[in-house]
C-alpha cells in the first residue's frame, strides 16, 4: 500500500445492552484492530447494581480471566458447592466441587453483580487498552433494529448504521423481535417471583445471636458453601443464600409463588420493581426463626422481580445481527447459568470474528456461532426448570451442577471440522 492510500475504514460494532454480556462482548472485541465499537445502554452512567449477586462456575471463571480479571479486583468469595436443607434444617443435598478451578482459583465464584460490571467497564473505556476505547452512550433506548441492513433507531428519531449488531439488551431486548419469527412465544412466568437483597454480614450475625451462631448452613469449616432452605410445598418457597464483596454481605434471594404475593397490579419482570418486608416476611412464617429476624433486618422495600421462561429460540441469528445473553437464552436461576451462559456467548462471538476483516464476512461467521451455541444454551434453558422442580428434594444440589463440561469456542470446532472429515469419509 502506498504512503497515499488511507487505510481501509474499521468495521463497526454496535452493542446493544451494558450488562454483563454486552460490557464482556465490547471488551473482547475492542482488542481486534478491524473493530470500532459502539455500546448504548438505555440507563444513565448512574445506575448502579444494589442488591444482585452470582455465581461464576469454570466456564465464567475461564473467560473473565481472558479478560485479566482477578477474583481480588471484583472480591470474590471462593465457594466449595452447594447445601440444600429443609425448614427444620435438616441437611437434604450437598455436593462439594473438588475440582481446582482456572489456575487453581477454585470452581465456583461469589461477586457482587456491579463489581463484575464496573471492572468490564474500565475494559471497555480504558485509554490504555488493546485497541480502540469503546464509545458509550447512556440513555439510549432502542426502538427497532434492522438485522439485515444494520441499521438501529432509537427514541429520539436518530438511527446509526453498523456492520455488526449485538443485541444484550435481557429479556425486554427490542432486538429479538428482529430476528426470530413473530409466531415464537414471548418469555412466560414460570410461577415463582424473587425478593432479591444484600445485608451486611455483621447485621446477619447480630440477628441470628450469639446463641445461635453459626446456624448450621452458615458454618463454613469445610469451606463456604452456598446454602438454600427449601419449604417443600406446593408453592415451591425457597431461600438462596451467600457471602460476596469478601464475606462483608450475605446475598440473599427468596423464591415465593406469584400467586401468595398481594399485587393489586401486575407482576412485572424487572430488576427494579420493589416488594415489601412485610410481604417477604408473609412468605418466610414457616422457615426457621432465626431466618426470619435476619430478614426483618431488610429495608421497607425490596427488590422484587417476576422469574421468566422462554421455549428456546429458533435462532439468535439473522443477517449481521446476534442476540446473546438473556435477549437470546433467559433461564430460571437455578443452575446459576445466566451470566455464565452470556459469557461463554461472547467467548464464542471473540473467537469467530477475530479473522473477519470485512462486511460481508460477519453474517457467515454469526452463523458457525449460532450452530455451536445455541443446541448448548438450549439445553441449560431445559436444564435449569428441571433443577428449579428438584430443589426441595435429595438430588437438588446435585441437579444444580448438573451442567456439561464448557468446551471453548476453539475446541468445538475442531470437533466439527474432525466430525464432517469422518462423514466424508464414511460417504466415500
Amino acid at each position: 500500500m502506498s504512503s497515499n492510500e488511507s487505510s481501509p475504514p474499521k468495521l463497526r460494532v454496535a452493542v446493544i445492552g451494558a450488562g454483563i454480556g454486552g460490557l464482556a462482548a465490547a471488551a473482547f472485541l475492542r482488542k481486534h484492530p478491524q473493530y470500532s465499537v459502539t455500546l448504548y445502554e438505555r440507563r444513565g452512567a448512574d445506575f448502579k447494581e444494589s442488591s444482585a449477586a452470582f455465581g461464576m462456575r469454570v466456564n465464567g471463571i475461564s473467560i473473565v480471566k481472558q479478560l485479566g480479571i482477578t477474583k481480588e479486583e471484583i472480591r470474590t468469595v471462593v465457594s466449595a458447592g452447594y447445601r440444600t436443607y429443609n425448614t427444620q434444617e435438616e441437611l437434604m443435598s450437598k455436593v462439594k466441587l473438588d475440582e481446582p478451578g482456572p489456575d487453581g482459583e477454585g470452581a465456583l465464584w461469589l461477586q457482587f453483580r456491579q463489581d463484575v460490571k464496573n471492572a468490564l467497564l474500565r475494559r471497555v473505556v480504558d485509554e490504555d487498552g488493546e485497541g480502540e476505547p469503546v464509545k458509550v452512550f447512556w440513555g439510549s433506548h432502542v426502538t427497532s433494529v434492522d438485522p439485515e441492513s444494520g441499521i438501529v433507531s432509537f427514541a429520539d428519531g436518530t438511527t446509526v448504521e453498523a456492520d455488526l449488531v449485538i443485541g444484550a439488551d435481557g429479556i425486554h431486548s427490542k432486538t429479538r423481535a428482529a430476528v426470530i419469527p413473530p409466531s415464537h412465544p414471548d418469555p412466560v412466568p414460570c410461577g415463582l417471583s424473587l425478593f432479591r437483597l444484600l445485608i451486611p454480614m455483621q447485621e446477619v450475625e447480630d440477628a441470628v445471636g450469639s446463641d445461635e451462631w453459626p446456624p448450621a448452613m452458615y458454618n463454613y469449616d469445610e469451606g463456604t458453601f452456598i446454602a438454600i432452605i427449601a419449604a417443600g410445598d406446593e408453592g415451591n418457597r425457597n431461600v438462596v443464600m451467600y457471602p460476596c464483596r469478601g464475606h462483608t454481605l450475605m446475598n440473599c434471594a427468596v423464591a415465593v409463588p406469584d400467586v401468595g404475593l398481594n399485587r393489586s397490579v401486575g407482576l412485572e419482570y424487572s430488576w427494579n420493581a420493589k416488594g415489601s418486608r412485610e410481604e417477604l416476611l408473609d412468605q418466610l412464617q414457616h422457615f426457621p426463626p432465626w431466618l426470619r429476624r435476619v430478614f426483618s433486618r431488610a429495608p421497607p422495600k425490596v427488590e422484587l422481580f417476576q422469574v421468566r421462561d422462554q421455549e428456546p429460540l429458533p435462532t439468535y441469528v439473522k443477517g449481521r445481527t446476534v442476540l446473546i445473553g438473556d435477549a437470546a437464552h433467559p433461564v430460571v436461576p437455578y443452575q446459576g447459568q445466566g451470566a455464565n451462559q452470556a459469557l461463554e456467548d461472547v467467548e464464542g462471538l471473540n473467537v469467530l470474528l477475530g479473522d473477519v476483516t470485512d462486511r460481508d464476512g460477519i453474517p457467515a461467521a454469526l452463523r458457525v456461532w449460532d450452530q455451536v451455541r445455541r443446541p448448548r444454551a438450549s439445553e441449560i434453558q431445559k436444564n435449569s426448570r428441571i433443577s428449579q422442580a428438584k430443589i426441595s428434594t435429595r438430588e437438588a444440589a446435585q441437579a444444580i451442577t448438573a451442567v456439561k463440561p464448557f468446551v471453548s469456542m476453539r475446541e468445538a470446532l475442531t470437533r466439527l471440522h474432525a466430525q464432517a472429515g469422518l462423514h466424508v469419509e464414511a460417504s466415500g
